[in-house]
């Protein structure tokens, strides 16, 4: 039996073997308030084994231990994608293929500074194996997601009940959910979103607002008046606040995407249609929407949270341009941002924007405009979707290393990015982005699985690698107040745009150390 351990970073297939530098040491980095992960990696050339269990021995008080064993997501190009961390204890490992298994410390406020020995077992048929790592407690606190400097946002997908027809021939993750909207179990389940965004430091809660409203009872009186009924809408953000750490609470855009001049309206029977932008209508329509959303989170004291997208990737600047206008007038003070693919309308909307969020190849074209507006005063995110799909290009694909996922927190601190916005987080089911076999963005509409056992869902390897991506951007932030040009030469060493990148998972583990050493 082959044994060997590898940092989080690293992408273990089935086919990886072991190289003559690997050991079964590892160390692994932690400030306070974060979570660090490592993988034992496990290999048999003579026969077949079952992995039955995996144990973690006594830990220092305030450390908890969670395991995962890999499983892999197969596309139409035949290659057995190591992502899913599911929490199932046990798997079949066929003869001459690796096995990875995770295991996740998380370090809590309370837990005792200095190096200590974590002792990790797999068991199997072949026999037991355990392993001594070392786990090393910087004397340096994160802040909670609510508290970051940093923003962080997906787009959310919480109606689908993912039937059981899903398009997907063999899909990894059978049953899906098949939950009613808003029954208990539906409920429950958006607790463990919430938890889970929490875990993933996810701090701007992207909230559907359209839906919300027609599900609530809103509706159309008149052909200029609306009633809006913002309970479901409520129960709904107070729910996810109850279990996440939210700092920012965005409204999705309501403007159709691209070209679109229409805007979402709710019909006389509460069901969302399309209005005409500039017609008497819409204008009506906008301006209650717009208004009584100001209003509303007014009177429940989360105007400071409050941030308005307001059409997803103009292709013209036409549109948000009006809205903006209308938003100066009901919604004084407020921030409007949203995902721009174009540098041209980056630029036409100068002015207009709030909170540039360029996707990241836009924001290397114009990276001196956006310095110019952060210097101005205006919030510069950035964002992955679909594009750049080039190799070379850090993604969140599936079929790229995950370290991307990471190193793209790196490259936001370099340019004093202070957020990051991706759009998929749950979409298994759009074929385009999801788990169907022919996905053309494999895994970028999604990163988390569903857990229908367990009415929750799983991690990937690529969600793991985000939320040491956010703790790297946290360590790197602490240490710029107190050594800021040592915390950029790190940050510059380690990524210095969104493709010139450092792509050694041992040498991304020595930066950290590096930080929290200097924190320390």
């Amino acid at each position: 039996m082959y044994i060997w351990s590898k940092p989080a970073s690293a992408q273990v297939f089935k086919h990886t073997r072991k190289w003559p530098e690997d050991s079964t040491a590892l160390t692994l980095h932690a400030a306070r308030n974060m979570v660090v992960s490592g993988q034992v990696c496990l290999r048999d050339t003579d026969t077949a084994f079952e992995v039955t269990a995996l144990e973690v021995g006594s830990l220092p008080a305030g450390i908890t231990a969670a395991t995962y064993v890999t499983d892999y997501v197969t596309y139409n190009d035949g290659v057995p994608y190591p992502d899913i961390l599911s929490t199932k204890t046990a798997c079949h490992v066929t003869m001459n293929t690796t096995q990875s298994l995770w295991f996740s410390f998380t370090v809590g406020e309370d837990a005792p500074v200095g190096t200590h020995t974590v002792t990790v077992t797999v068991k199997t048929s072949l026999g037991d194996y355990s392993i001594d790592w070392k786990l090393t407690v910087y004397p340096v606190t994160l802040p909670a997601p609510k508290d970051s400097a940093f923003g962080h946002e997906y787009f959310l997908n919480p109606f689908s009940n993912f039937p059981k027809d899903h398009p997907c021939e063999k899909p990894p993750c059978e049953p899906f959910y098949t939950h009613i909207r808003y029954d208990e179990g539906w409920w429950a389940l958006m607790a463990n979103f919430a938890k889970t965004l929490k875990t993933m430091r996810v701090n701007s809660l992207n909230i559907p607002v359209m839906a919300l409203l027609s599900d609530g009872g809103s509706k159309r009186i008149s052909d200029t008046e609306w009633e809006l009924d913002f309970g479901l809408f409520d129960r709904f953000v107070e729910h996810f606040m109850a279990h996440g750490s939210f700092r920012y609470l965005s409204v999705c855009s309501v403007i159709g995407a691209v070209n679109g001049k229409y805007m979402q309206a709710l019909d006389e029977n509460g069901k969302v249609f399309w209005l005409e932008i500039y017609t008497p209508a819409c204008e009506a329509w906008a301006r209650t929407f717009y208004s009584s959303l100001y209003k509303h989170f007014e009177e429940k004291g989360w105007l400071p949270m409050l941030q308005m997208r307001l059409q997803d990737e103009p292709h013209t600047s036409e549109f948000w341009k009006w809205a903006k206008d209308l938003c100066r007038e009901c919604m004084p003070g407020i921030i409007c941002g949203e995902p721009l693919d174009t540098h041209t309308v980056s630029r036409e909307l100068c002015g207009y924007v709030d909170q540039y969020i360029p996707r990241i190849e836009v924001y290397e074209e114009g990276k001196d405009y956006y310095l110019e507006r952060q210097k101005a005063g205006d919030q510069v995110w950035c964002y992955s979707c679909c594009y750049p799909f080039e190799m070379g290009w850090m993604n969140k694909f599936i079929d790229l290393p995950p370290i991307y996922s990471r190193l793209m927190k790196w490259a936001c601190f370099t340019h004093g990015i202070t957020g990051f916005l991706h759009w998929g987080f749950n979409y298994w089911d759009i074929s385009l982005y999801g788990l169907h076999p022919d996905a053309r963005f494999k895994g970028d509409g999604f990163i988390v699985y569903p857990d229908a056992e367990n009415n929750s869902l799983m991690l990937s390897a690529r969600g793991l690698n985000t939320i040491d991506g956010l703790q790297d951007w946290e360590l790197l932030n602490l240490l710029s107040e107190k050594n800021p040009a040592a915390a950029k030469a790190i940050s510059r060493r380690v990524a210095f745009g969104f493709t010139d990148l450092h792509t050694d998972p041992l040498s991304l583990e020595a930066a950290r150390a590096e930080v929290l050493t200097l924190l320390s």
